[in-house]
């Protein structure tokens, strides 16, 4: 009997050591996260992580594709917003850490017809209309202890 509740509680303390050890994980930009994304932004306990390209398409394609992708076997994925793919330029595509130039979709609309999209090529963003096909990566953001 002894026994056995010294083997649970050996069980229980490997188990919790691992999950702290997790939750402690350093992230550095250009590294890869939890999913298997880049990791293109750090602050303070939170932590950006952004997929593959996933091919070209339309803004609403786009908006609805980003939280179907289950990249890593993560759900919480979404259509990066302007400031975000900013971020992953000037963090992780300028430096060099990913090689990109294509021109991708933001959340940001502007009008009804005008969508802000990242130009990785010219470094800005633009304006685009929602029929055009741009490139498309999904994000996810987490926290960390």
């Amino acid at each position: 009997m002894k026994q056995k509740i010294f083997i649970i509680l050996l069980l229980f303390f490997t188990l919790y050591l691992g999950a702290q050890s997790n939750s402690s994980q350093q992230f550095t930009i250009g590294g890869t996260g939890p999913a298997g994304g880049t990791i293109f932004a750090i602050s303070k306990n939170f932590v950006w992580e952004m997929s593959e390209p996933l091919g070209h398409m339309t803004w609403d394609k786009a908006f609805k594709s980003c939280p179907q992708y289950q990249g890593g076997g993560y759900t919480d994925w979404y259509l990066p917003t302007k400031d975000e793919l900013e971020n992953m330029y000037y963090n992780v595509i300028k430096p060099g850490l990913v090689k990109d130039h294509e021109a991708y979709w933001s959340s940001n609309q502007e009008e009804s017809m005008a969508l802000w999209g990242y130009n990785f090529k010219k470094g800005r963003p633009g304006l685009y209309g929602a029929a055009k096909k741009l490139a498309v990566r999904a994000v996810r953001c987490f926290s960390i202890q």
